[in-house]
């Protein structure tokens, strides 16, 4: 079976075929290892939000999946359909004490935080133009890619003193229509170098979302997982959000950017 087009990760190059005929399909298993910046706005009260890989890696709960990253394609002809999934749980807690004048009892106590974020992304490619490119040489082709990406976002925050307790817990979800293109060109040998990039939001979701994807893709020789080709790839992944609901003390805003590698595999089917 000769291998499919992926939308972004772990993708090939090959002659166009007409549509209708054999579908091929790609999964494709990844990490991407992030830098968060920008901001939030919970309850009407901004913070910022900074936070490097380590920190991101040294929080994740593993109580539960801490994540789950994954790429899938079908595709015929010049016709593709994707699907990709981000989910990450992260947790912290922090106990205190602090002594008291006099004869009075130590103050105790403890705060806990648990943030669930999912961001899965569906949509379709049409491959518009395939050729060589002047300066590179190779087979080159670029679709123009659409979708929605759809967004879930949940926080958990619990607090004791002494024998008080108290549970606060929100979530929020929303769906960014996206517009874009990609892409691809063939390095010969197996290799290859895919760009993508797409904004969205229009006010219809999010106020403003945009993202760029840039990966090397390199066959793995005589690599196979139950018969099937194996691929890798290498890359840097950039996605930005601004979202906003409510207003004064039922304010929550997202306007935070997401940047850093991502290394994973690719089985064709």
């Amino acid at each position: 079976m000769p291998p499919a087009f992926g939308a972004d990760l772990g993708e090939k190059v090959s002659t166009p075929t007409p549509a209708n005929s054999e579908w091929t399909f790609i999964f494709t298993s990844y990490g991407w290892i992030p830098w968060l910046s920008g901001n939030m706005t919970i309850r009407g009260r901004s913070f910022d939000v900074q936070a490097d890989p380590a920190a991101i890696l040294g929080h994740l709960d593993w109580d539960t999946i801490p994540a789950w990253m994954s790429y899938a394609e079908a595709r015929n002809g010049p016709i593709g359909l994707f699907n990709d999934i981000v989910y990450a749980n992260v947790s912290g807690s922090k106990d205190f004490a602090k002594e008291l004048p006099g004869n009075l009892p130590p103050l105790a106590g403890g705060v806990s935080i648990d943030y669930q974020q999912v961001i899965v992304e569906f949509g379709g490619a049409y491959e518009l133009w395939s050729g060589k490119m002047p300066a590179i040489g190779g087979k080159a082709a670029f679709d123009l890619v659409a979708g929605g990406r759809y967004w879930h976002q949940a926080v958990t925050a619990s607090a004791s003193l002494d024998r008080f307790e108290t549970d606060r817990s929100g979530s929020v979800d929303w769906v960014d229509p996206f517009v874009g293109g990609r892409l691809r060109q063939d390095l010969g040998h197996g290799d290859s170098f895919v760009l993508r990039a797409d904004a969205g939001g229009f006010g219809a979701g999010s106020n403003a979302s945009w993202q760029v994807l840039a990966t090397y893709n390199w066959q793995l020789p005589e690599m196979c997982v139950f018969g099937l080709p194996l691929d890798g790839y290498i890359g840097y992944r950039a996605l930005s959000v601004d979202y906003s609901q409510g207003s004064g003390n039922t304010e929550y805003k997202y306007d935070v950017l997401m940047q850093g590698p991502v290394i994973g595999a690719t089985l064709h089917f």
